[in-house]
């Protein structure tokens, strides 16, 4: 969390939020994360790769791009011309098979976002498990779903 110094000391008059919360939760913080959801169909303008640049500027963070999905290749150019060229970004073939447990591991591990294009049937339960590991990562998810 940053503070915004204006050069007022008087201790009433701080912007920050620190003010509020306790020392144990400004030092152990992390920002939530989210999940959020998006049904595509493949005739569509936006498709899944045109919310990489989005989800780059969710966080003023260092997080790696992960863009999980079944072979969508991506190209350097397209990076370039959609400004991701200096932004780590990474793609990972998903399949139906391992995808829950593969997007849970990369939540865990708390270091980057995620866009995936999610394959076949999502529970509740496993909806409401990846949810919860993007609020305690920290980790904007944006799950796609495409049109049936």
């Amino acid at each position: 969390m940053r503070q915004l110094v204006l050069g007022m000391e008087e201790p009433g008059l701080s912007l920050s939020s620190q003010a509020f919360a306790t020392p144990a939760a400004v030092t152990n913080s992390r920002p939530a994360g989210s999940l959020t959801e998006v049904i595509v169909s493949d005739e569509g303008a936006i498709q899944p790769m045109h919310l990489l640049p989005m989800l780059a500027q969710c966080s003023a963070q260092q997080r790696w791009l992960m863009w999980l999905s079944p072979n969508r290749p991506m190209n350097k150019h397209w990076l370039e011309s959609m400004g991701l060229a200096k932004s780590p970004v990474i793609h990972l073939d998903l399949c139906n098979d391992t995808q829950f447990v593969l997007c849970s591991r990369v939540l865990t591990a708390a270091n980057s976002h995620m866009i995936v294009e999610w394959q076949g049937p999502l529970s509740a339960d496993e909806r409401q498990h990846l949810r919860q590991l993007a609020r305690q990562s920290g980790s904007h998810v944006v799950l796609i779903q495409r049109e049936n």
